[in-house]
């Protein structure tokens, strides 16, 4: 089961300032763009190819002749999280992939810096520690099919002597949630449906919002992967609309005093709720980045009102991006 999510209004001057959160920090740019219709790979995405491929030869070299003296080459911190999670997508990730559901991991591992940069050996060590984590995450989906697609790694710290890498991993499966919009839901907590049935019952509206959502995702034909891709979250109080006819915003709100009373969505109400998502992922999409993945939460603020109990409920969005491009050759098994 997910775990219970809460907010609270302590740091809410704060969390309202820094709300759009770029979870993955600088990560080299390709500049590519180019139509999601695309089957053929450009010339762009071919010399791409090679300077990752090239990438993942020289770390399979130093793997295999650890006292090479290119080993002790550095590089920079930034050029190291890009091109181990290109080789990484590349490699192992199929974006074409059509998927049901949509599984995400998520792993750390400490990498040594030495003078502000990373040796290449320890690049290639770094590079090992992700596919093995990438591995694990996929060992642990017992799904009858499940491929990888996408790695995003981000650096989350760094000082004088280390740097810390966290990798995400998003497995497409053949999945067991059911196609369309067919019951009201509640709006969280794991609660389930709400017509009666006590079907549901460790999922709720926002998770049926977001796989609705995910369903309708163009997917890139023939083999392709990502690059440079990043995350950014948005919650309610940052997507203000007059449009909606359920509230104020275009992510789930309610607030409610003295007796909790949890709201139940109506199908209008999930499919509206599903569709805006669409609309905030447009708002905040990086310049020639697609859409990869929709997430959608619940969060439960626990206040005290005039001496009442209150309580202010919402889905929370993170939109996942990335530059995808078409390759040659189908990926690795993990």
């Amino acid at each position: 089961m997910k775990p219970k999510h809460l907010f609270t209004y302590l740091g809410l001057a704060t969390l309202i300032t820094t709300s759009l959160i770029f979870i993955s920090c600088q990560k080299e740019q390709t500049g590519i763009d180019k139509q999601e219709t695309q089957t053929e790979q450009s010339l762009k995405d071919a010399q791409l190819e090679k300077r990752i491929v090239a990438f993942r030869d020289k770390i399979d070299l130093i793997r295999d002749n650890p006292t090479l003296k290119s080993g002790s080459e550095p590089m920079d911190v930034d050029s190291a999280v890009w091109y181990i999670e290109a080789t990484s997508n590349l490699t192992y990730g199929n974006a074409s992939f059509e998927t049901k559901e949509f599984i995400v991991d998520s792993a750390f591992i400490e990498v040594p810096v030495t003078n502000g940069q990373i040796l290449w050996a320890d690049v290639q060590a770094a590079y090992d520690q992700v596919v093995y984590s990438l591995a694990e995450h996929n060992a642990n989906i017992t799904a009858n099919q499940k491929q990888l697609i996408v790695a995003d790694i981000s650096l989350k710290e760094s000082d004088d002597n280390s740097a810390t890498f966290e990798v995400t991993s998003g497995f497409g499966t053949d999945g067991t949630t059911g196609f369309g919009n067919n019951f009201p839901w509640y709006w969280g907590w794991e609660l389930g449906r709400c017509d009666g049935s006590g079907f549901g019952v460790g999922k709720d509206a926002a998770d049926k919002i977001a796989y609705l959502a995910n369903m309708e995702i163009s997917v890139p034909v023939g083999h392709s992967y990502y690059t440079d891709v990043t995350e950014i979250e948005v919650w309610y109080w940052d997507v203000p609309t007059n449009n909606n006819p359920y509230g104020e915003y275009l992510l789930f709100h309610d607030f409610q005093e003295v007796t909790l009373n949890h709201h139940c969505l109506s199908t209008a109400e999930i499919s509206y709720y599903k569709n805006a998502l669409g609309i905030i992922a447009n708002m905040y999409k990086p310049s020639g980045k697609s859409l990869i993945k929709y997430y959608c939460w619940d969060e439960t603020s626990f206040m005290i009102c005039g001496g009442d109990d209150c309580w202010d409920m919402c889905h929370v969005g993170r939109f996942k991006y990335g530059i995808w491009h078409i390759s040659n050759n189908p990926p690795f098994e993990l």
